[in-house]
């Protein structure tokens, strides 16, 4: 069964991402970005104030619209429009079916049975009918709808097609308001997507009594870390230890934010209570003891820090990101160079795709003097992360090494640019590019 809803879904992804469009009259640029933006209240003002008849396109970013924002009568009318032009829509006709449960207009259901050729409608006919043809109850219906999202969760969907599982969302959450697991995942899209006040409306409608309001509360309390109110933050994730204990991980979740923070005292002390408290079979114990040794690193504790890094390994020696803060660290004090370019190169066959571990594998080429195989490591890692002003200045120091002392002055200066100004490293950029000038 799982199979089958991954197939029929992914179809229906690449026939919804067939609608990402742009219009060129000005009147709808507006609409159409707010979409984009998934700002549908705006997208909805914007599509209201426009008379003039819409094509396909724009007409399935107004369904999309109205969807999101529960407008299921001006979702259904929508719909009709979309199947005058195209009558096999799938989107369209679930919007309509849809409409046709809560209404229990039976003449919608009649009209869908009408069409011939119901090839392209698995999806439909698993949704709302069951294994003996007849319809499913809101509820079950709405259940159904979930397991398309659930069947994707385990799938590389791309950003585009967030719109895709926020309007199936919330056709699930129209059929039964009450669907908890429906407006968990409407809020987890919205705090992939950054929309924090957004997924903070949907994680509020979680009951106190569900299996996932612990997480969901936990969840508002990281939104309200990114938006900057990290004493609000702390606070809730304070109330919910109290009430609930440590379910879900919550003391690890506050460690995190103090050391987020740059509150390295308060966070190595909630994480010591976490390693004298942690079962040493949990997937946890490691990473604490990783985590831990970065506060000290920060503090300048190096001793302590490595303790920890090596702790850290003992229990899970694989660690990609452990054997690269570790091996880096190494580095930078010129000891244990043989072992941290081998573990640099145990981290990068891990995990290739990792900016970081490959900006330390080049720099202990760099380290070796072979400068070759270092610049063009190092000029991969600023193709993977531009802006990263340690990578620039690693670059710059390699060109420099090269005798490409323009090139170096020049991201020398664009790494001072990126720098935070507290940042350690601005005061060596700054003397770098000093000595260059005066050169």
């Amino acid at each position: 069964m799982l199979n089958f809803l991954k197939k029929i879904l992914i179809i229906s992804i690449c026939f919804f991402s067939t609608y990402v469009y742009s219009l060129n009259p000005s009147s709808y640029l507006i609409a159409n970005t707010a979409v984009n933006f998934y700002d549908f209240k705006i997208a909805n003002n914007h599509f209201l104030s426009l008379d003039a008849e819409l094509i396909e396109k724009a007409l399935f970013n107004k369904l999309l619209t109205s969807v999101n924002l529960k407008l299921i009568l001006e979702a259904n009318n929508v719909a009709e429009k979309i199947l005058e032009i195209n009558k096999s829509n799938q989107e369209a006709w679930i919007v309509r079916l849809t409409y046709a449960k809560i209404k229990n207009d039976l003449e919608i259901f009649n009209e869908y049975n009408k069409i011939e050729d119901k090839s392209e409608m698995e999806l439909l006919n698993f949704v709302f009918y069951s294994d003996n043809n007849k319809l499913k109850k809101n509820k079950i219906i709405a259940k159904s709808v979930l397991k398309l999202v659930y069947a994707s969760i385990d799938e590389k969907i791309e950003q585009a097609n967030y719109k895709f599982l926020l309007f199936y969302l919330s056709i699930a959450n129209i059929l039964d308001p009450e669907l908890s697991e429906a407006y968990f995942y409407t809020a987890k899209i919205h705090q992939i997507l950054k929309n924090y006040s957004q997924s903070d409306f949907f994680y509020n409608k979680i009951n106190s009594d569900h299996v996932l309001f612990v997480e969901s509360q936990k969840n508002i309390a990281i939104n309200k870390y990114h938006n900057g109110l990290f004493a609000e933050s702390k606070k809730l994730l304070k109330e919910l230890i109290s009430k609930h204990g440590d379910s879900g991980n919550l003391s690890m979740i506050l460690a995190d934010l103090y050391r987020y923070d740059k509150k390295y005292e308060i966070a190595i002390e909630l994480y010591t209570n976490l390693i004298n408290l942690n079962n040493k079979l949990s997937d946890n114990y490691s990473k604490i003891f990783y985590l831990r040794g970065i506060c000290y690193e920060r503090l300048g504790k190096w001793n302590l820090a490595e303790k920890d890094f090596l702790h850290s390994l003992d229990i899970y020696p694989n660690s990609p990101e452990v054997l690269n803060y570790l091996a880096y660290g190494w580095l930078e004090k010129n000891i244990n160079f043989d072992m941290a370019f081998k573990m640099l190169n145990k981290a990068y066959t891990a995990n290739p795709t990792s900016y970081h571990i490959l900006d330390s594998l080049a720099w202990a080429y760099f380290k070796k003097n072979q400068l070759e195989e270092a610049v063009e490591l190092m000029e991969e890692v600023i193709i993977m992360a531009p802006g990263e002003s340690i990578s620039l200045d690693h670059l710059a120091d390699i060109y420099y090494a090269l005798n490409r002392k323009r090139e170096a002055w020049f991201f020398w200066k664009q790494a001072l640019d990126l720098a935070e100004p507290e940042d350690i490293l601005t005061d060596k950029l700054k003397k770098k590019i000093n000595n260059y000038n005066a050169g």
